[in-house]
C-alpha cells in the first residue's frame, strides 16, 4: 500500500510539473499570439496610412491643370541644344588635358619641396661645421720668404 502511495505521490508529481509546463507553453503562446496581433495592428495602420497618402496623391494629379504641350516642346529642344553644345566643345578632352597639368604641376611642387629639404638640411649642417671652427684666423705667415 506505500508502495502504491509512493507511486502515486510521484505519478501526481510528474502531472504538476507536466502541468506547470503546459501553463508556462501556454503563456509563451499567449504571448506570441499578442505581439502577432499588435504587429498586424502597426501593418494594419502604416497601410492605411500608405493608402491616404496614395489616395491624396492621386487627388492632387486629377487636379492638375493641362499641360501645355508646345511649352514643353520648347524646353526640350533648348535641352538638347544645350546638349549638342557640351557634345561639340569637348569639354571631356579639355578636362582630362587639365587634370594631366595639374598632375605635373603637383609633380613639380613636390620636387621644389624635396629640393628647398635638402638644401635646408645642408645649411644646417654648414652651420654645424662653422660653430665648431675655433673663431679668429689661425694661418700662420711663412717666415722664410722666396
Amino acid at each position: 500500500m506505500m508502495k502504491q502511495l509512493q507511486d502515486a505521490e510521484k505519478e501526481l508529481k510528474r502531472k504538476q510539473a507536466d502541468a506547470e509546463q503546459d501553463m508556462k507553453m501556454a503563456n509563451e503562446a499567449s504571448q506570441a499570439a499578442q505581439e502577432a496581433e499588435d504587429n498586424a495592428r502597426k501593418a494594419k495602420n502604416s497601410v492605411n496610412s500608405l493608402l491616404t497618402v496614395i489616395n491624396d496623391l492621386l487627388d492632387q494629379l486629377g487636379q492638375l491643370e493641362t499641360v501645355d504641350l508646345n511649352k514643353l516642346n520648347e524646353i526640350e529642344g533648348t535641352l538638347n541644344s544645350a546638349k549638342d553644345q557640351m557634345k561639340d566643345s569637348d569639354l571631356d578632352q579639355k578636362v582630362s588635358f587639365l587634370e594631366r597639368e595639374a598632375k605635373k604641376q603637383d609633380d613639380a611642387i613636390q620636387a621644389y619641396n624635396r629640393d628647398i629639404e635638402e638644401i635646408l638640411k645642408d645649411i644646417s649642417n654648414l652651420e654645424d661645421i662653422r660653430k665648431t671652427l675655433p673663431s679668429g684666423c689661425f694661418n700662420t705667415p711663412s717666415i722664410e720668404k722666396p
